[in-house]
């Protein structure tokens, strides 16, 4: 298992953006008190989805959107916390 805790802002925007994406809702239904604990598994599909996600977000000339910010304070800060 992993455990890792987000700041409020983080939560709030993965369910503003995400409320129909099945693998950030199991991550967010682990939440107790602004910490997850999830498996190695979903740890890592998480991680690769955020990803993803972050480089999605970017604008068309490249340049990181706050969107991107945001996911990638998110990959960061869980990255930090489980390794």
């Amino acid at each position: 298992m992993r455990r890792f805790k987000l700041e409020t802002k983080q939560i709030e925007f993965l369910k503003k953006m995400y409320p129909d994406n099945e693998l950030v809702q199991r991550v967010l239904k682990s939440e107790k008190n602004g910490t997850f604990e999830v498996d190695v598994d979903t740890k890592i599909d998480f991680m690769e989805f955020i990803e993803d996600e972050s480089i999605y977000w970017m604008d068309a000339n490249h340049e990181a959107s706050p969107k991107t910010y945001m996911l990638e304070s998110i990959r960061d800060d869980i990255f930090y916390q489980t390794n």
